[in-house]
Parts: C-alpha cells; sequence; structure tokens
C-alpha cells in the first residue's frame, strides 16, 4: 500500500469509528456509491507514453473501481469515506486500495461550510469527480492540464463560502493541508525510480456557476521536502574539461521547493446542444532549475446528439524558463569519445538532463461518448500528441537521444459506470 501521512491514516481511522458507531441510528440517512471504468489503449510506439501506453496496449492507464460512503448525522454534520482500486503511484505493474477522500463537514448554515479530513484538491473543472469517468464525456481527461500538479489530494483544513446571486452560485474555497506523495522518475540509463515527498499546499479558489456557465480561478501555493534519496539541486553549471569542449555539474542543494499554480478554467454550454470547455494552467517553479516550470491547458468542442455526445479537443503542455533553458544545454551536451571516462561523463549528462521535469508536446484528440443508460457510458477516442523538443510523459528507450520531433497516436476505449 502506498505510505501515507499518519495526519491521513488518522482521519480515516476516525470516519470509520464514526461510521459504525452511527450506522445503526442512521441507517436512514446513509448513503452508498459505487463507479469504475475499465478502459484500453494501446499507441502506435513501442516505448511507454503516459507510463502505461506502448503498441502492446494496456488496461492500467485509465482503470479504476472505487465506493463512497456518505453519512448525515444531523442536517449540519456529515462523513464521506471514498476509496478505490488502481494503479499503484509507488510501484510498476502492481495496484493499490487507498483512501481518496476520508472527511467530516460542518454546514451550520447555507452560506458556510467547513470540512476536515482528506479531500480533493479544487485545481481543475473536474477536481471533485476526477475518478469518476462517468461524470464526464472525454475518454481521458486532457493530460495536458490535468498533469500540472503532483498531488490531487490533500489531509487538512477547507472553508467554503456561499453566495446566492438570483440564478447563479458563487463560492469561495480557502484551504490548506498536507500530503505524502511518490513520485515516479525515469532516466535511459536507470530506468524508473519512485521515491517519496513530502508537500504542504494552501490555496483559494473562486467559482461561479449558472445553468449555462461555470467559471473557476485558482491560486494555490507548495512547498515540497524530500522524505526519500532525491536531492534537490538548484542549477547546473557547465564545468570545461579541455579546448573546446565540457559538462554540466550540478550546482547547490535546496531542502525544499516551491511551487505557485494559478488555473482558469471555463465550462460553456451554448444553442443547439453545443459545449465549449477551457482550462489553463500555469505553474511558477521557485528555489530550482530542476523543476516543473510550466503552461498548459486545453480547449474542447462537445455536441450533445441525445445519447451521443461526440467531441474534439486541442492541448498543449510546454516548460519554460530556466528549466526550459537548463534542459535545453544539458541535451546538447556532450563530451568527445576520444575523453578518458567521456561514456560516463555522457552519462551524467543524460541522467541530469532526464531529471528535469521537461514538457514540449501538444496534442490533437477526436472521441465520443454514448450513454448506455443514465448511470453508464461507453467512450472512444483517438489522439495524437507531437513531442517536439521532448517530454517526460515519454519513457525514451536506450541511452541515445531522448525521443523528440514525433508523433504518438493513442486509441482509447472504455466502459464507465456510476450506481
Amino acid at each position: 500500500m502506498p505510505i501515507k501521512s499518519p495526519w491521513s491514516g488518522a482521519a480515516t481511522a476516525l470516519l470509520l469509528t464514526l461510521l459504525s458507531a452511527t450506522a445503526a441510528h442512521a441507517q436512514e440517512k446513509m448513503s452508498y456509491s459505487l463507479f469504475g471504468t475499465v478502459g484500453a489503449a494501446v499507441s502506435n510506439r513501442d516505448y511507454a507514453y503516459q507510463r502505461h501506453i506502448d503498441s502492446g496496449g494496456t488496461l492500467e492507464r485509465d482503470s479504476v473501481l472505487g465506493g463512497q460512503v456518505d453519512v448525515q448525522f444531523t442536517p449540519e454534520w456529515s462523513a464521506t469515506l471514498q476509496g478505490k482500486l488502481a494503479p499503484s503511484m509507488r510501484e510498476e505493474n502492481r495496484w493499490d486500495l487507498r483512501t481518496s477522500w476520508a472527511f467530516v463537514s460542518w454546514r451550520p448554515n447555507n452560506e458556510w461550510l467547513l470540512r476536515a479530513g482528506k479531500l480533493r484538491i479544487p485545481l481543475y473543472l473536474a477536481s471533485e469527480n476526477l475518478d469518476v469517468g462517468q461524470s464526464y464525456d472525454f475518454a481521458r481527461l486532457p493530460t495536458d492540464m490535468y498533469s500540472i500538479s503532483p498531488t490531487s489530494d490533500v489531509t487538512g483544513l477547507f472553508i467554503t463560502r456561499n453566495w446566492a446571486l438570483g440564478e447563479s452560485d458563487l463560492s469561495l474555497d480557502a484551504y490548506t493541508g498536507q500530503a505524502r506523495i511518490w513520485n515516479r522518475f525515469y532516466s535511459r540509463d536507470a530506468g524508473v525510480d519512485y521515491d517519496v515527498f513530502k508537500t504542504k499546499v494552501s490555496g483559494v479558489v473562486v467559482t461561479w456557476r449558472s445553468d449555462e456557465t461555470v467559471l473557476r480561478l485558482g491560486w494555490h501555493h507548495a512547498d515540497t521536502e524530500p522524505r526519500g534519496s532525491t536531492v534537490f539541486y538548484q542549477s547546473a553549471e557547465y564545468q570545461p574539461l579541455g579546448p573546446g569542449f565540457g559538462m554540466y555539474l550540478p550546482t547547490g542543494t535546496s531542502p525544499k521547493i516551491v511551487n505557485d499554480i494559478v488555473t482558469v478554467g471555463v465550462d460553456q454550454k451554448l444553442p443547439d446542444s453545443w459545449r465549449v470547455m477551457a482550462e489553463v494552467g500555469r505553474s511558477f517553479q521557485r528555489k530550482t532549475d530542476f523543476g516543473q516550470n510550466t503552461v498548459g491547458g486545453y480547449v474542447a468542442v462537445l455536441k450533445n446528439l441525445d445519447r451521443w455526445t461526440p467531441y474534439a479537443y486541442a492541448s498543449a503542455l510546454k516548460s519554460v524558463g530556466a528549466p526550459k533553458r537548463l534542459h535545453e544545454a544539458l541535451s546538447q551536451s556532450s563530451v568527445p569519445a576520444f575523453v578518458p571516462g567521456a561514456d560516463s561523463y555522457n552519462m551524467v549528462q543524460r541522467q541530469l538532463a532526464d531529471g528535469v521535469p521537461f514538457y514540449d508536446q501538444h496534442s490533437l484528440a477526436i472521441g465520443t461518448s454514448f450513454a448506455l443508460t443514465p448511470r453508464s457510458k461507453l467512450k472512444a477516442e483517438w489522439l495524437r500528441t507531437w513531442v517536439d523538443k521532448g517530454s517526460i510523459m515519454v519513457d525514451s528507450p536506450g541511452t541515445g537521444p531522448a525521443v523528440s520531433d514525433e508523433t504518438i497516436d493513442v486509441l482509447s476505449l472504455s466502459y464507465s459506470f456510476a450506481f
């Protein structure tokens, strides 16, 4: 099982105790739900894309099985527990059962809501229902947007203020919490490795909803510290080894890295059953050049045709600033073969380049969903991704140059349900 923070474990244990103690007295106020997706994906490339997808096909990229229990103790107090079975976040070729939500809610009136425990960060338009594929029409939420944060859940305190504005609602969410997360690293020389980190996240999100429109604007601040063997280098400097050649070596270390993430999203219904969705996320990396300093997003158009909902979207994810410049310099660095130890020097350059979370890609997807019943959907999608100068979503094979200037085609078929 993934390692969890003591706070998260305590929240889950407390909720289980409360649910057990009150089940006999709150049977009529207890509700259950089950959700899941069985998803298959295959690409036209032998190497892995988005960790799981290659030419051999996989069921691990999109498949998930989950359940949720909600208990209403009083009109003001309630509790929610949600768990899921999904591919492990800390090992290859393994599935884990883990808690997604475990929180207690107090709603003193219609304006205020306080929640404590493990919750989903309101980072994206679909944050609250990330794992419930039946609730959206995409075969897969656009990865160029939905991968900008290393975690989607934190254990902490959430405060929500709601305002009723005639035929619309405005909400303000403020939260603070922490999470223990596992991050996957891939290098051409060493292969796959995982390490654990502790991150503290705080943020403020404003959401406006009407029958036709959803607008969301958020700011999120994260401090991340290593809890394993990872060292946060600040940058790398060029060291001459001889006339006209040299190599880059890491310089300085930092006890933590800091990210500020700004997100904007809109979901707009249009006449004749058309719908437009768009999200943009900007991650500002502090204290290191070996960080995720990115801008990403997508624009999607959907058309509801009774039980069919075809869609298309264009998306992109790009590294900017110092991490982009550092990755490009490391990728071009090479020690001539006649230099003693050149192979070892060049391996260091490759490992440093692979250690930068670099993205330079854009994608186009065309797909459709089909509502089998009001609670289940079939989905199909074709996705083409253009990898420009590189992307850590690709496990580049061998010890040669990283995959670049290449296209990846992915076909996906899935069945999603929620009961």
